[in-house]
């Protein structure tokens, strides 16, 4: 339909199909750097302001490459366009209900973030040539380590953007400097010192019902000292256990012992919780591996560096564990 409007010259149906129609559902197939030509460099930038504020929560990847191709051609970029990507930063990993609801792709199938995104975010913004908004980018990258990963996006993006500009041409650009610092600085935060084994199997947790089996499972739950406890009790009663134990996330199994009646249910006490948070912990310190190769030449990357290879060393010398 795009190609067609386009060799018909028609404008102004162009926009409204554009407005109308590719808004709504725009997954990076159709091709709109075409329709630049056709619609004038003003009214360009009003839809593609438009697309990419409402599309930018659920499909950022193909908003930033829509954003990286209007950027290619520095006498003709769009700075509308360019807010609008930095204002819908805000949107992404946020439910909106009202917004999904109008959404046509379940949020299952919604591609999840990648390094290549923030490159591509990125290098667009370095072709404004204004510092402020590569800055902003910056900010809002990383302000929100629980949408903007650290370890899975920020330090690989880091990692590619130094490989493909080298690292003289990187030691000039302010917001490459400041992701590496707030990676830095947030892996130190969590990761400095390896995380504590239990020192015992109590788990604290508050349970929200109150009947007779989940105050004993409670109970089982706050000792410290013993690890698997059965329960002998109907299967409604124990369906209701199992229930109790997913919904709040217990670190404990659940085997239904198929021997007398009524049968037993056994609960048995593990680190998932732990063992998850050492998988993080190795994550982390890959990661801080990656940024002390990339380290900044200046006194307080100097620093975090050190710090990061204390942490590293630290954890190569044996990993916690427990009994």
């Amino acid at each position: 339909m795009i190609a067609a409007l386009g060799k018909l010259k028609a404008a102004g149906l162009l926009e409204r199909f554009i407005a109308d129609t590719v808004t709504l559902s725009y997954d990076g197939s159709e091709t709109l750097i075409s329709s630049v030509h056709l619609l004038g460099d003003t009214k360009a930038a009003m839809l593609f302001s438009g697309l990419i504020s409402v599309r930018m929560g659920n499909r950022p990847k193909e908003c930033t490459e829509l954003l990286l191709a209007l950027s290619e051609d520095p006498s003709r970029c769009f700075p509308a366009v360019a807010e609008s990507a930095i204002a819908g930063l805000d949107r992404i990993g946020v439910r909106d209900p009202k917004s999904e609801a109008d959404d046509w792709e379940p949020e299952e199938r919604r591609p999840s973030l990648e390094p290549q995104f923030l490159v591509n975010l990125l290098d667009a913004m370095r072709r404004f040539k204004t510092p402020t908004v590569s800055d902003a980018v910056a900010e809002k990258v990383a302000s929100r380590p629980e949408t903007f990963k650290p370890v899975t996006l920020v330090v690989p993006a880091l990692e590619q953007i130094y490989a493909e500009r080298g690292r003289k041409a990187v030691a000039s650009d302010s917001s490459v400097l400041d992701l590496w610092t707030r990676s830095a600085e947030f892996l130190l935060r969590r990761s400095e010192a390896p995380p504590e084994p239990p020192s015992d199997w109590r788990l604290d947790t508050k349970l929200s019902c109150s009947c007779p089996d989940c105050r004993e499972l409670q109970a089982f739950a706050l000792d410290p000292a013993e690890r698997v406890h059965r329960f002998r009790v109907k299967k409604e009663r124990r369906q209701h256990l199992h229930n109790t134990i997913d919904k709040h996330r217990l670190d404990m199994t659940h085997v239904t012992e198929r021997v007398g009646s009524p049968q037993t249910l056994v609960c048995t006490k593990d680190r998932r919780t732990f063992d998850r948070r050492m998988k993080q912990y190795r994550h982390e310190i890959a990661a801080m591996r990656a940024l002390v190769a990339m380290a900044p030449r200046s006194a307080a990357a100097a620093d975090l560096r050190a710090r990061m290879e204390a942490a590293a060393k630290l954890s190569a010398e044996g990993q916690p564990t427990y009994e």
